[in-house]
């Protein structure tokens, strides 16, 4: 499916882009490395949750991890038997240091920063699978029924003036729809399909388009940027016209 290539696409084609570009190990970033390991040879819950950068994002519509206390609570569904027994297994050559995206072992199923700090687990338990088909199900329900229908959820997204999510189909089509924020309408005031993904650069950043005769609504992730860089901007041309620029953020449980 397109939604488990984009994954693939921001999780791990990131880090094999930079791999080639990595160098070794300083010393003190092989202490954050070994501390982790040591962590996880002990099955330390206490000492890995305090050293995860939070919130820890999750595949949505699963929650974001938000603190400690819920890490704890959570632990087994993130760092189960089968991740800790790979992050305790892994050598130093197992870890790369990849210039500003920190430490990531093997090809991105973990990634620390320089500091010790957990900032991606790029790694998802059978639990945590049922987890999250159990929570694309409650989204669906709460959707009128014309946009039940779809395999994945890809993006909830507010700007200024809409509400939009993009939807992956059955087959591997991508789904656009979209509400004026001042309607109540259940139903959404436009439905766009096959939607064409476009990698900006390696950092993850990305656009979606959608296009409907002469217009064309194009949606940016911004994964990298400034601070005043918005999560995510809905652009709407019609032909060469830009008519609409709105930034937005994107929506996580």
């Amino acid at each position: 499916m397109k939604y488990h290539i984009l994954l693939v696409w921001l999780f791990l084609k990131t880090s094999l882009v930079l791999y080639a570009q990595s160098n070794g190990l300083s010393g003190a970033q092989q202490t954050v490395v070994h501390k982790l390991i040591r962590a996880a040879s002990s099955g330390d819950e206490r000492q890995i949750a305090a050293m995860v950068v939070y919130p820890l994002r999750r595949t949505y519509p699963l929650p974001d991890v938000k603190n400690k206390a819920e890490m704890l609570t959570r632990f087994n569904t993130v760092f189960d038997g089968e991740l800790l027994r790979r992050i305790a297994g892994s050598k130093t050559d197992d870890w790369s240091a990849v210039g500003w995206r920190g430490l990531m072992l093997d090809n991105g199923v973990l990634w620390m920063n320089d500091a010790g700090g957990i900032t991606a687990v790029n790694y998802q338990s059978e639990k945590e699978k049922i987890l999250l088909e159990s929570a694309i199900q409650k989204d669906k329900q709460q959707l009128p029924p014309s946009l039940q229908q779809f395999a994945a959820p890809l993006y909830k997204i507010v700007t200024k003036r809409y509400r939009v999510r993009i939807d992956e189909l059955a087959g591997g089509q991508w789904r656009y729809a979209c509400w004026n924020l001042k309607s109540r309408k259940q139903e959404p005031e436009l439905v766009l399909y096959n939607g064409v993904f476009e990698a900006q650069g390696s950092g993850g950043n990305h656009t979606i388009t959608f296009t409907n005769d002469l217009y064309r609504y194009v949606i940016a992730i911004n994964r990298l940027g400034t601070r005043e860089t918005p999560e995510a901007v809905l652009t709407v041309y019609k032909a060469a016209t830009r008519l609409l620029n709105d930034p937005g953020k994107i929506i996580r449980n």
